[in-house]
This record gives C-alpha cells, sequence and structure tokens, in this order.
C-alpha cells in the first residue's frame, strides 16, 4: 500500500506544480513552534528564528517573496498535493522514502536527542534505557520509526517495548515531558539543546548528552516536477553560503554547528533510518 501512495502523491504533485514555479509569491508551509528554527515572537504574529531569516535573505537573492503558512508536519504534503503551498520549509528531514515524493534542497544538517525533565528523574540515559517507559514524538516524523527500530531491540533483550504518544504539534510533545507524562521526547537536536538553555530559564529541560541519532540533513521540499523552483533556490541558498550571510544568521541563532557547505538536493538518498 505505500508504494501505491507514493505513485499517487507523485502524479498529484506533478500535475499540480508545472508551471508553479511562474508564481511571484513562493508559498512556504511550515511547522511554528520549533525555536531557534522556527517559532512566533512574543507578540504571537511574528515569525522568527534561523529559518526565517535564511527564507528571508534568499528572497532577497531570487526577487521573490517568501511567505509562511503555519501547517501541522503530518498536512505538509497533503498542503502540496492540494496547492495551497509550493514548498516546505520547515524541520522536514530529508530522507530516502520522502525523496520518492518530492526534492529536497539540503540547507541544514541535525540528529535527534531525547529532551527529559529536569534532573532527568525516569534515568533515561539513552534510547535503549527507555524500553518500558514512555515517550512521546511528533506524527508523521522520523522519530517514530527510531522508536519502532528500538522497540525491535527491547524486544530482542526480553524487555517491554517503549510506548510512544505521537502528537500533531511539537509543543504537546513537550509539555508531556514538562508535566512527567513521558519520560522523554524524541525532538531534533538543535530544537532539544535550545530548550534545555532556555525553557524557564534552564529550569526546565535537560537533554541527554553523548547520544545523537539519526543524522541526517533538513531540506526544503519541492515537488518533483518543479525543478525550476527547486534549482531557483538552490542557487540563491549557494550564494549565501559563498557570501559568508548563511553562517551569520545561523550562528545569530547558535546553530552553526549544523551548517552545510553546499545546497546539495536530495542528500539524504543513501540514508539508512
Amino acid at each position: 500500500m505505500r508504494a501505491v501512495r507514493s505513485v499517487a502523491i507523485v502524479t498529484v504533485l506533478a500535475a499540480a506544480f508545472t508551471g508553479a514555479a511562474a508564481a511571484d509569491e513562493i508559498k512556504a508551509g511550515s511547522i511554528t513552534n520549533s525555536p531557534p528554527m522556527i517559532s512566533y515572537a512574543s507578540d504571537g504574529t511574528t515569525l522568527q528564528g534561523a529559518i526565517v531569516d535564511l527564507a528571508e535573505a534568499m528572497s532577497r537573492q531570487m526577487g521573490r517573496k517568501i511567505a509562511f503558512e503555519s501547517i501541522p508536519f503530518k498536512g505538509l504534503l497533503p498542503a502540496m498535493e492540494a496547492k495551497r503551498i509550493d514548498i516546505t520549509f520547515t524541520l522536514m528531514n530529508d530522507t530516502p522514502e520522502r525523496e520518492k515524493l518530492i526534492d529536497f534542497v539540503d540547507f541544514f544538517n541535525l540528529g535527534t536527542m531525547l529532551l527529559v525533565q529536569k534532573g532527568n528523574p525516569q534515568h533515561i540515559e539513552s534510547l535503549e534505557s527507555a524500553c518500558g517507559k514512555t515517550v512521546s514524538t511528533v506524527q508523521g516524523s522520523t522519530q517514530v520509526a527510531l522508536v519502532n527500530e528500538t522497540n525491535d531491540k527491547c524486544k530482542a533483550a526480553g524487555k517491554p517495548p517503549i510506548e510512544n504518544l505521537q502528537y500533531a504539534q511539537p509543543a504537546d510533545a513537550r509539555l508531556q515531558v514538562q508535566s512527567g507524562h513521558v519520560a522523554a521526547f524524541l525532538g531534533n537536536s538543535p530544537v532539544m539543546v535550545y530548550l534545555a538553555k532556555t525553557a524557564g530559564g534552564g529550569t526546565i529541560f535537560d537533554v541527554v548528552q553523548g547520544h545523537v541519532y539519526q543524522p541526517v540533513p533538513l531540506g526544503i521540499g519541492v515537488a518533483k516536477p518543479n525543478t525550476q523552483l527547486r534549482d531557483e533556490l538552490q542557487k540563491a541558498l549557494d550564494a549565501l553560503i559563498a557570501d559568508g550571510s548563511y553562517r551569520k544568521i545561523l550562528a545569530k541563532w547558535g546553530v552553526e554547528d549544523g551548517a552545510v557547505t553546499s545546497a546539495t538536493i536530495n542528500g539524504g538518498a543513501n540514508l539508512k533510518l
């Protein structure tokens, strides 16, 4: 069924996006509650973060505005099918499975880390130590597959499985950690590190150190037929990398460790997740 679904999505995207690059404004779908990459400022209406600043700089390069629309993660590809958006510009990992549906212009490298309550009261030392406990993830994320993979290891070791509570929004998944309802939240490394440092002045969360899972590029998602827009985005991002402004933006938000050296297309092709 997955193969049939993939073919169907590709077919719909092909029909929907032929010639879409001609539009003046580029509509970008994104989750909007993942600081420091993209989130709302304290006024509740202004978007800020590394992704937002990159989009603004790329817009200047292209002479075309990238405008964001807030969409839950699992709704991003359906929104592209329905022509509500032209691209995804968010914390979407570039994986071989997703490359069957869309193309990616990779703009950042990250991994998965475990966010726990301050002081780690449930003693989560690694994902494997969570066998028999409850964790939270975002619906449709690669972290869901990571939990499933770990459950195979739990079973092989004669241990009970991890219970995975999946949420549409990262903020809801994180709240489960804060309330003590789950032992850990599996999320993208720059966001986890940022939250551990800043939430409640650094008094709410910790990250489990020494374990980074699923090293993977983040990519701007583009419908496969829309190679003109894909290449336009790649050219704009490469220009920012070349003139140094790309790294300055990442440094502003404290995430320069995830910098790429070029805007690779479909760099996740050989990943094994």
